[in-house]
């Protein structure tokens, strides 16, 4: 029964095999200034076991959390080398995609028995949503990392300008990842 068991695994494809190794939940707050974008503040928290070991691997003091120079340790070793990825953060402006500049006011927030990344993503120029599409996915290419939106309600909106407008997550069936075998979701903004 066990040869069989094991002939069977081994004659699934590959994405069948594969399962993420780090859990995000992505959150994001779309900041709006004089009726435009101008950037996303980010959120990432992750599950509770990879939290330990950022935890375990950048607490040199070890007193059970994060000082300021020790985030700045876990931004430049860890979180900058997302960056050639945007971040993990695809963003379009119409149909062209968003070349972020670098990210701003990172630091790292305890949740309960997690961590999460805080950042913003400045626009490389602000976009009236009136007037041009805007929507955004966050993902992870290898699927490593399961990055997803919780629920409805992980994207907001704030600032000058936001009222009237709204988001909607929503499967991006056009651009599947990992062999076709994960859809991300995409948040659009719309406004009236």
């Amino acid at each position: 029964m066990r040869r069989l068991l094991t002939v069977l695994l081994l004659a699934l494809p590959g994405p069948a095999l594969a399962h993420p190794h780090v859990l995000a939940d992505v959150h994001a707050l779309v900041e709006f200034k004089d009726g435009k974008i101008v950037s996303l503040f980010m959120g990432w928290k992750f599950d509770p076991v990879f939290s330990a070991s950022l935890l375990k691997d950048f607490d040199k003091n070890n007193n059970n959390r994060l000082d300021a120079d020790e985030m700045k340790d876990l931004e430049r070793e860890a979180f900058r080398d997302t960056k050639p990825q945007a971040h993990f953060t695809y963003a379009r402006i119409g149909t062209e995609p968003v070349v972020w500049p670098d990210a701003t006011d990172f630091k790292v927030i305890g949740v309960k028995d997690s961590l999460m990344y805080a950042f913003r993503l400045p626009l490389p120029r602000p976009v009236d949503p009136r007037k041009e599409a805007f929507s955004f996915t966050t993902y992870e290419e290898t699927f490593y990392i399961d990055m997803d939106f919780p629920n409805d309600k992980a994207v907001t909106l704030n600032g000058e300008g936001s009222a009237g407008c709204k988001v909607v997550i929503a499967p991006d069936h056009g651009n599947t990842i990992f062999g076709g075998a994960v859809t991300p979701k995409r948040a659009t903004i719309t406004c009236e």
